[in-house]
């Protein structure tokens, strides 16, 4: 992946873990998206600069209700730190 340089946290890590392979394929998928521009996400308000906490969401496939969200935070300069990984049963978008 090039881009801005990540990190997993170790939740993340364990939350990897236990995901499908499938799964993580979608992940990895959104990690390169992530590392490109890491603003694709949802911003979470309330986030002490210059760090600023995101989510990302991407469907498991493409006519699937069931995705992936990614935990993570940007710190300019710094790169990103992926907090989490969760099945989403329901995508609301």
């Amino acid at each position: 992946m090039t881009g801005v340089p990540l990190e997993e946290a170790e939740p993340a890590r364990k939350a990897f873990g236990d995901l499908t392979e499938g799964e993580r394929d979608v992940v990895r998928d959104a990690l390169a998206t992530i590392s490109g521009d890491p603003a694709v996400g949802r911003e979470i308000p309330g986030w002490r600069p210059p760090s600023v906490e995101y989510t990302y969401t991407t469907p498991l496939a493409r006519d699937s209700a069931e995705a992936i969200t990614v935990v993570y935070t940007h710190t300019p300069g710094m790169g990103v730190t992926v907090v989490y990984y969760f099945r989403d049963p329901q995508v609301v978008d």
